[in-house]
């Protein structure tokens, strides 16, 4: 619902009658709400907000012959409603107006600037909680905002308070970094963007920066759903702006792991015996009102998992062992698991010494979020939340069969231009989350010259690209997804998609390879994306993974996939002309020099990244060299327990890394944390190395048979990293996919399966015969 009160118009004051919009039956009216008693009274630069989901409170305003500092509140519980004059301890606000109300979900308005009487802009911030008893409190926050201000917007996203636009005196828009500012409420610290605010100078900067401008507003609205916060309209001058704005938050991101307590409680010269720090109404359950403490235990288990899973991270890092390992293949089979000291003359030695002292910056979150497996009704409704320590098969690894075979010459092709628009036939044709079907008949849409045509134009942009590419946060990952095209218009339906019409303005597109072979859509899985490349070079990106090589796709799918769909002549160019393509793709990514995202692993040659960026491409797995064998096809080991270098069951001269290798490749490159793809997980996605690797998967129901979830990885701006998974769901009962006469042409990926199946989930049992098949090696 929306609540409405107050204010003033042509005709002077309103009244200060309550109104409610009623959303509830798709057919929105207004009620006027009957209240018993005085209110409020008519006023105008009032603020107001539902506090524990049950207490209107208004605050300050004017009534046209003073600036006020009373504050009301409604109890909407009750019945007859009447309003409440309230009569607050502690250290009460002065007079103001045109400042902000904002509830945070445990119970506490926070009560942000305004002007006074004189028309000084405020920079104070005052919380008001109700304690068990009926009595209600301000207490002063801490901390130094970064600029007073008035007729700003302010919405919380977890504890944070994010504090956007407003003016100063003389009705001078705030401008520069002074336009954003956030007050942890959970730290007791105001941010802007070089971190703690410790003076009210704004810093200059020479670096234009174009969010700042555009929250050089005032009189704007804002609000915020889950992580992300929309602002709609405003003034900047005597403009009346009508855009609309999204930014995404890490969610619940806090900064008590890196604030002392003690230095909260310093900075508020406020502060007396007689008066409760700020922080009580963090860390106290017992003086908030009943009904909503549930809400205020998340946050705190939210926040003290992030800290924890930094403590781990350090952890590990002091405990990693210096090593180095053999770099030839050799040396692999004279001893996989000897590990030699690093030379203290080595000069990495230094890098190694300072890694401890690293401040960890990159957590993951402690919930991720997830769609039910119910087929029926809207997914949208089937969101949760579940605490990652509920992922009880995250351990239960399943390993790709694979083999090596080389493949025939391949024949020369001819480079012409994309004709324009090419790649926008695509994606309007392939780039429906919500309503894409398979095609009938299975005849793909393309023909081979158009594929060629696709090729050349996404191939120019590759070859234009470093190695390891350098991203910034946000960005969303994938792993794996094997031509489960229908897995991916999910994901992209659930968590949002690359459009304009999407979320591709704010957020980028990182995925990890392996786009081919397994699944029956190969041909729309790799050209949505090549597609999407050419839309949006800057935004979306893709790295190789170690099915985008021929002599691996041709065995796995893929060859047959583009024969049975566009015919014997124009499927084997097609395939041809997708795997010179691959051999220009980008083998690595890093993410605000922090983490480094890759389709295998680090195995046992590859020491920094440094070696990957050397890679020159174009480059085939027959040519490449030992480090690019470790990067596409190694893996992790069996569990953290199992360190250094192991043999790896996937086949002869391939290798598994243990979390030392992890810890001190990390420690080394001053990274904390790797995100890879290549091996299926139950849960879509699984730690390993106490958290500093990331195993990720996006396809669901990987060959049919495992049944596992699919994930992606939201890296926020502030590298809270946010797992959302789909479960696998069956097809619909009309599908194409599931008539008799499909099921008929499908034999052909079935046959394939049952010759090349995939390694048994973790836990299982090899049968006998398993350990001479292709699934084991």
């Amino acid at each position: 619902m929306v609540v409405f009160q107050g204010g003033i118009g042509p005709a002077g004051h309103s009244t200060d009658d309550l109104y409610v919009l009623d959303l509830t039956n798709d057919k929105f009216k207004w009620h006027r709400v009957v209240v018993q008693g005085a209110g409020p009274g008519p006023r105008y630069g009032h603020c107001m907000d539902l506090v524990a989901q049950r207490y209107l409170v208004s605050v300050s305003g004017n009534d046209g012959k003073r600036v006020l500092s009373d504050a009301w509140a409604l109890d909407t519980a009750q019945k007859p409603y009447k309003w409440q004059k309230l009569n607050p301890d502690g250290d009460r606000p002065s007079a103001r107006m045109y400042g902000t109300a904002s509830a945070r979900s445990d119970g506490m308005l926070l009560l942000c600037g305004g002007r006074d009487a004189s028309g000084t802009p405020l920079s104070d911030a005052y919380g008001l909680l109700m304690h068990t008893n009926g009595q209600w409190e301000w207490t002063l926050a801490p901390g130094i905002s970064p600029s007073p201000r008035y007729q700003h917007a302010a919405v919380f996203v977890g504890a944070r308070l994010h504090v956007t636009g407003g003016v100063l005196r003389g009705g001078r828009a705030i401008e520069g970094e002074g336009a954003i500012a956030v007050l942890d409420t959970a730290a007791g610290v105001w941010l802007d963007r070089n971190g703690i605010v410790t003076s009210r100078t704004l810093k200059s900067s020479n670096e234009h920066d174009a969010s700042s401008d555009l929250l050089r507003r005032c009189r704007h609205a804002a609000a915020s759903v889950g992580s992300q916060i929309y602002i709609y309209g405003g003034l900047r001058g005597d403009i009346l702006l009508d855009d609309f704005l999204i930014a995404e938050n890490a969610p619940f991101q806090s900064e008590t792991d890196r604030v002392p307590r003690s230095e909260n409680h310093n900075r508020n010269h406020n502060f007396n015996s007689d008066s409760p720090p700020f922080e009580q109404y963090t860390n106290n359950s017992h003086e908030t009102a009943p009904g909503f403490s549930t809400d205020k235990k998340s946050i705190d288990m939210l926040t003290e998992a992030s800290a924890a899973e930094a403590e781990a991270v350090s952890a590990v890092w002091r405990a990693a062992k210096e090593a180095s390992h053999a770099s030839s293949e050799d040396s692999l089979s004279d001893g996989i698991g000897s590990e030699s000291p690093l030379s203290e003359t080595s000069p990495m030695a230094d890098d190694l010494d300072d890694g401890g002292s690293m401040e960890p910056d990159v957590k993951l979150h402690s919930r991720a979020v997830v769609v039910a497996k119910e087929a029926v009704g809207d997914l949208g409704c089937l969101v949760r939340q579940l605490s990652l320590d509920q992922f009880e098969n995250e351990s239960r690894r399943m390993h790709p069969a694979n083999n090596d075979q080389s493949y025939s010459s391949k024949k020369a092709l001819n480079r012409q231009r994309s004709p324009q628009g090419l790649h926008k036939k695509v994606i309007s044709l392939l780039l429906r989350p919500r309503n894409w079907n398979a095609p009938a008949d299975r005849t793909f849409f393309l023909d081979s010259y158009e594929v060629g045509e696709l090729c050349y134009a996404a191939e120019q942009i590759f070859m234009q690209e470093p190695t390891v590419l350098q991203l910034k946060a946000p960005v969303k990952v994938f792993g794996d997804l094997h031509g489960q095209f229908g897995d991916l218009m999910r994901l992209f339906d659930e968590y949002g998609y690359p459009s304009t019409a999407g979320d591709i303005t704010y957020i980028d597109y990182l995925f990890l390879g392996d786009y081919v072979d397994r699944g029956q859509h190969s041909l729309e899985t790799i050209t949505l994306l090549l597609a999407l490349k050419i839309e949006y070079p800057e935004h979306v990106h893709l790295i190789r993974g170690n099915h985008e090589a021929a002599d691996i796709n041709a065995l796995f799918g893929f060859r047959l996939e583009c024969i049975e769909r566009m015919g014997e002549s124009d499927g084997i160019w097609a395939w041809t002309r997708f795997n010179q393509l691959f051999n220009y793709l980008p083998l690595a990514a890093m993410i605000e020099k922090k983490i480094i995202c890759m389709h295998g692993g680090i195995g046992r040659s590859i020491n920094s990244v440094e070696q990957i960026e050397k890679i020159e491409r174009p480059i085939t797995m027959d040519v490449g060299s030992i480090v690019l064998m470790d990067l596409l096809w190694s893996d992790p080991t069996e569990n953290d327990s199992v360190e250094g270098l192991r043999p790896n069951a996937r086949g002869p001269g391939l290798v598994t890394f243990g979390p030392d290798r992890v810890a001190e490749f990390c420690k080394r490159n001053k990274l904390q944390l790797i995100i890879r793809a290549h091996e299926c997980v139950m849960d879509g996605f699984e730690r390993f190395a106490h958290g500093q690797l990331i195993t990720l998967f996006s396809a669901t129901n990987y060959c049919g048979t495992a049944n596992n979830a699919g994930a992606i990885l939201v890296v926020g701006r502030g590298l809270v990293i946010v797992p959302k998974l789909i479960h696998p769901l069956p097809p619909p009962v009309n599908s194409p996919e599931s008539s008799p006469e499909r099921a008929m042409d499908a034999t052909w990926m079935q046959e394939l399966n049952i010759q090349r199946p995939p390694t048994p989930t973790r836990g299982r049992p090899h049968s006998a015969g398993d350990r001479n098949s292709l699934a084991y090696i």
